[in-house]
């Protein structure tokens, strides 16, 4: 159900900014970006004292390692976004873009293979900001596990990025919800650098280039086929087209 009094246009431009209409009421939850779940015990006071203020006192964490407040009136909505903003934080992770990352704790887990929340954190600074303004066929998730144990599941990701001997497998094509598919390995092993960065790159370029409306990253694979996708990902051949692609 929609909201009571606030207009169908207005509801989805405040969805676009990472408030979500809670259901036959004029209240909102506001998504809140994490890094990758990791967050200081300063920035959930801060957290806590906007949802005692601005919603109704809930928090709430999304299986993507985001945090909503939940109940927050329409009116609400600006000084909220103010009030968490004194600790560096906003509102977001919505529509057709790349979308906040998730990690499990990798670094400080025993089982860990990789830095995870460092790793994040770049992947974090360089695609889900730095392309931000860029609009997708579809959402694009990220994930990084630290080892095959699969916690955070990557392989039902866009991208997933795991913890291997030497470096790291990269899944592609995952997906969960109502329609779900196992991503895919490639068929080598990156180290985490800027190898790994510039391989996300490659296949985000080639979903802008090639999805469909509203095709999933998953989709695009089993309609060009997984062989062909793989050889232009392992070939530098996109990035030469990458400012036409993002033009």
């Amino acid at each position: 159900m929609a909201a009571k009094t606030i207009s169908p246009e207005e509801v989805k431009r405040l969805k676009g900014l990472g408030f979500l209409n809670n259901k036959n009421t004029d209240n909102f939850s506001a998504r809140v970006i994490t890094v990758n779940g990791r967050v200081t015990s300063d920035t959930l006071r801060v957290l806590a004292d906007a949802a005692d203020a601005y919603g109704d006192g809930h928090v709430v964490f999304t299986t993507r390692l985001t945090a909503e407040v939940t109940g927050i009136p329409y009116e609400n909505i600006d000084a909220f976004t103010a009030k968490i903003g004194e600790a560096g934080m906003e509102p977001g992770g919505t529509g057709p873009k790349v979308r906040p990352v998730v990690s499990c704790k990798g670094t400080t887990c025993q089982y860990g293979l990789l830095d995870t929340y460092e790793i994040s954190e770049r992947i974090h600074e360089r695609f889900y900001k730095g392309w931000h303004g860029i609009t997708l066929p579809h959402k694009f998730k990220i994930a990084v596990g630290g080892c095959p144990n699969n916690c955070v599941k990557p392989t039902l990701n866009d991208i997933g990025i795991m913890g291997w001997k030497g470096g790291c497998k990269v899944y592609i094509g995952g997906r969960w919800g109502k329609q779900h598919s196992i991503g895919q390995p490639l068929s080598k092993i990156f180290d985490t650098g800027e190898e790994l960065m510039t391989l996300i790159e490659k296949a985000l370029l080639f979903y802008k280039e090639n999805g469909l409306p509203g095709e999933r990253f998953a989709l695009t694979i089993q309609r060009i086929g997984f062989e062909e996708v793989e050889k232009q990902l392992l070939s530098d051949e996109i990035l030469e087209r990458k400012k036409a692609i993002l033009s």
